[in-house]
């Protein structure tokens, strides 16, 4: 199935890529990796000044791109 992947940055349309993928994540998997590796996300666990714990998502190499998959229907399959 054929997949447009608009990809934004600051909300703002950057650029539109027409990918074949089997659904959308993997479209999305397949242009994301033209903009930089991927994002990746870890736990750690903090201390306060009171010697509470918390634990925290940390992002790591995030390109600032988001990205949104929609399938192309071929002309017979509109509606």
């Amino acid at each position: 199935m054929l997949y447009q992947v608009e990809v934004k940055r600051q909300g703002q349309l950057f650029e539109q890529h027409v990918v074949e993928a089997p659904d959308a994540l993997t479209a999305i998997n397949q242009v994301e990796i033209r903009y930089g590796e991927p994002a990746t996300f870890d736990f750690v666990t903090i201390e306060d000044e009171h010697g509470r714990k918390h634990q925290v998502l940390i992002m790591s190499d995030w390109h600032g791109y988001t990205f949104e998959a929609r399938a192309i229907l071929p002309d017979d399959e509109a509606l």
